[in-house]
């Protein structure tokens, strides 16, 4: 069972990211909205327009600083992840052979090296499963900021050609 707890840790994070996503698609999140409230239509429009950009390149240099952190945080290949090589350096049980494997009595974990190669055609270089669970947060972060720009898209269409959506009949 020493697998749960960090089980139950990735599985929060990736509970709360995919509630995030959930609450920006049903525009549910966090705002605060004196401003429309109390301005016209096309104003309403311009606001929505204005801070939904703001909040796509809040989300895309968020998802961006914790894309590198993820990075960062696989350069570590911890023991359990690593071989002993012929020239003394350590390597990762996925690049490893498996003569190497033999010699140490490990054996490669087949879905982990699949998804980590998968992953490096994206330059993620995981260590750890651990460490690729991690990459839901830039994932979400970056699915947001499309999320908020096409938002900020259909507001500034609807200032420009004064098509504001009516609320009264679900539209927007």
């Amino acid at each position: 069972m020493e697998w749960a707890d960090s089980f139950l840790q990735k599985g929060t994070l990736w509970l709360a990211f995919f509630g995030a996503s959930l609450a920006t698609f049903d525009e549910k999140h966090i705002a605060i909205d004196v401003l429309p409230r109390i301005a016209p239509p096309r104003g309403k429009q311009l606001i929505r327009a204005i801070v939904c950009i703001f909040a796509s390149v809040t989300c895309f240099y968020l998802g961006r600083v914790f894309w590198l952190s993820v990075l960062n945080n696989a350069l570590e290949i911890p023991l359990e992840y690593s071989v002993l090589g012929p020239s003394d350096e350590m390597i990762h049980v996925c690049e490893a052979s498996a003569v190497l494997l033999a010699d140490a009595g490990l054996s490669r974990p087949n879905i982990f090296c699949a998804l980590r190669s998968g992953l490096e055609l994206f330059s993620a270089k995981m260590s750890t499963p651990d460490v690729a669970m991690q990459l839901i947060v830039p994932a979400m972060f970056i699915f947001m900021a499309i999320r908020f720009l096409s938002r900020a898209a259909a507001a500034s269409t609807a200032f420009i050609t004064k098509n504001y959506p009516d609320k009264s009949k679900g539209e927007g």
